[in-house]
């Protein structure tokens, strides 16, 4: 398929999808939603002089529900967990299961991401998320000074190019040298649900024929990015100023304006994902297009569709379900009545009007009554001069009224005022019955939960779990559950099964810490029946694991490895030695060490004597030898006298 007629194709399929402006019942919903719960209730004008307040039923139940959901995703150790194909496989599921769980929470916004999801699906029908693979560049520019020629080129082994060389001496430079590092990670949002359609046939967005998201970047972004600079400056500046649409809706303030065409505008794309089926053979290609389809800057093929959503009160067989302000809509709307019905009656109980008899009114009796103050008399000329108008009451109890509308939306939604606080109600209610209140709330709200975690959770994880395996070029070493463990996500498998953990939220805290005190009390009583902590049904890495989800979940710590010490990666510690057997110990080593003692001391007395024979025998041995020295300087002597004709001479009577 070429260029005219790939281009051709997401045009059409963008004309016919469900959503940025092709619906008008999908928008006036979601723009209608957001005011309500910001209090702007366009469709229930007010006449002049009568009560203008609105009631806040939408906002209300969001953000009583919101805290709670962001519990059950945040308030523990992982979302989501990857199961293991085999009992070989479940170190490496573990291991994937945290660094994905790292990725998706740590290194990007997680909490928020999430929280703006949830919160467009509670307002606006869906919440949408989108992941993506985002390279990027470090570089590193470092001088060096009076390094040699070797030096330089080890240098640019490892990486460094050199930018300028100055020679120093004969073998002596200083060397100015930069080096680019290429990386890069996965990134995901929570996208603006009135920028995100689907084709009219989508039940599940991952086999969608056709899917598109639209965004609002800077000119010199996707320039930077890569995009051809003439195709982009082509671009229709965008400006927002005079629509009136769900993006208007959002505003707390006034956020969009007309815009501007320096180099920092904003140009509006669209990025289409298109699902074409050639024979048995399915291509899934992205194409990025401005000026309503009329420009393509980018097409590629891809893997995947980089999209999930979630609905809080989904419809079968049907990509668009229900969402909490759909619920709440009408129940708002009664509720705002009956205020201003009940504030108008006491508003006009406080300015009660009269009839005036003209005859025999005073000059000043209009302006006294004009003069609406207590203790200001009301002049007039005659009795019955001023006469009070009846006006109808209510005729029926409009706190009741308030309170039966209020009970009505939390059977429709789930969501009850006790969960926001205590109820004043509820101090005449028994526990049981105030707890079973409780319960029921919960199960709604767990349930909302359970929906959100199932559908576009799960295929967020699975999705960043698929482009961490293609796009991860080397390994890492991150920090996970208190040690440092190193990662390459090129190397793992594929992942198609996982489970997703949801907690009970903050309104089921109590209960929770309860379970594990019971859980801690049976713990206990198998460890006292078996004897100690290596028995048969429980052992010490039984021990850990329940006390590091104890701390973990019911406690709320982040962690548990400051707490505890993990058994399997404890050293073995030595058992310790009877006393009786350490006493026998000590005295064989004691009369050991006194053998070696008097072996020594022989030792020595045995060199001692040896070493006296050896100079004696030496002394012995430089006599002779003087003696022999004696001997043969006196015969030396005879022979000299003998051989020269002298006469021996006579001493004492003998020849000396």
């Amino acid at each position: 398929m070429d260029d005219r007629e790939l281009l051709s194709l997401v045009q059409a399929e963008r004309q016919a999808a469900l959503g940025f402006d092709n619906d008008e019942e999908l928008s006036s919903d979601r723009e209608r939603a957001l005011e309500y719960a910001r209090g702007v209730m366009k469709d229930m004008p007010t006449l002049s002089n009568r009560s203008k307040v609105t009631d806040t039923a939408i906002n209300d139940a969001v953000e009583t529900i919101l805290p709670d959901l962001m519990e059950m995703f945040t308030g523990g150790d992982d979302i989501a967990t990857f199961q293991p194909k085999g009992a070989e496989d479940e170190e490496a599921a573990d291991q994937e299961t945290d660094y994905v769980n790292h990725v998706l929470m740590d290194k990007n916004d997680g909490f928020q991401n999430l929280y703006a999801a949830f919160k467009d699906a509670l307002l606006v029908k869906t919440g949408v998320f989108k992941w993506w693979w985002e390279d990027y560049e470090s570089r590193d520019e470092e001088s060096f000074s009076g390094i040699t020629s070797i030096q330089i080129q080890m240098l640019q082994a490892e990486g460094w190019a050199i930018l300028e060389a100055t020679q120093q001496g004969e073998d002596e430079f200083e060397v100015k040298a930069e080096k680019v590092d290429t990386d890069g990670c996965l990134k995901w949002c929570a996208w603006p649900a009135e920028d995100f359609a689907v084709a009219r046939d989508t039940v599940d967005l991952k086999r969608a024929t056709y899917c598109a998201a639209r965004s609002r970047p800077r000119a010199q972004d996707l320039i930077a990015d890569g995009y051809d600079k003439a195709k982009v400056e082509s671009l229709t500046t965008y400006s927002a100023y005079g629509e009136d649409g769900v993006e208007q809706a959002r505003n707390t303030v006034d956020e969009d304006g007309e815009g501007s065409d320096s180099p920092l505008r904003q140009v509006e794309i669209v990025e289409h994902y298109v699902r074409i089926k050639e024979g048995d053979k399915e291509t899934i290609y992205r194409v990025v297009t401005g000026n309503a389809e009329a420009v393509m800057l980018e097409k590629e093929k891809v893997d995947m569709i980089p999209f999930s959503s979630i609905t809080p009160y989904p419809v079968a067989h049907r990509f668009y379900g229900q969402s909490l302000a759909d619920l709440l809509i009408d129940v708002q709307r009664i509720k705002t009545s009956l205020l201003r019905t009940f504030l108008d009656s006491g508003y006009f109980a406080l300015n009660q009007r009269y009839a005036v008899d003209m005859r025999q009114a005073h000059d000043f009796t209009m302006s006294d009554l004009l003069r609406n103050e207590p203790g200001v008399p009301v002049r007039v000329n005659g009795v019955g001069a001023v006469q009070p108008i009846s006006a109808g009451g209510l005729n029926f109890p409009a706190l009741d009224a308030l309170e039966y509308a209020s009970t009505m939306g939390e059977t429709r939604t789930g969501v009850v005022r006790n969960a926001q606080g205590l109820n004043p109600n509820t101090l005449h209610d028994t526990a049981q019955g105030a707890m079973s209140l409780m319960g029921a709330a919960q199960k709604r709200i767990k349930m909302i939960g359970r929906i959100f975690a199932e559908t576009g959770v799960r295929d967020l994880f699975l999705g960043a779990h698929a482009m961490l395996r293609k796009h991860s070029s080397k390994a890492q070493t991150v920090r996970l559950r208190g040690g440092w463990t190193d990662i390459n996500p090129s190397t793992w498998g594929v992942r198609d099964d996982m489970s997703i953990e949801i907690g009970i939220g903050s309104g089921g805290k109590d209960q929770q810490l309860a379970a594990f005190n019971a859980g801690s009390q049976y713990l206990a009583g198998l460890i006292q029946m078996q004897g100690g902590p290596s028995g048969p049904l429980v052992n010490m890495e039984n021990v850990y694991a329940f006390s590091k989800k104890f701390i973990e979940r019911g406690l709320g710590f982040k962690s548990a490895e400051l707490f505890l010490s993990d058994p399997a990666k404890a050293q073995p510690q030595e058992p310790q030695p009877d006393p009786a057997m350490a006493e026998a110990q000590a005295k064989l080593q004691l009369e050991q060490q006194k053998m070696q003692n008097d072996v020594q001391l022989e030792q020595q007395k045995l060199q001692a004597e040896i070493q006296l024979k050896r100079e004696q025998m030496q002394a012995e041995m430089q006599l002779k030898r003087e003696q022999m020295a004696i001997e043969a300087q006196m015969q030396a002597v005879q022979s000299t006298m003998g051989g020269g004709g002298m006469s021996p001479v006579r001493m004492g009577g003998e020849v000396g």
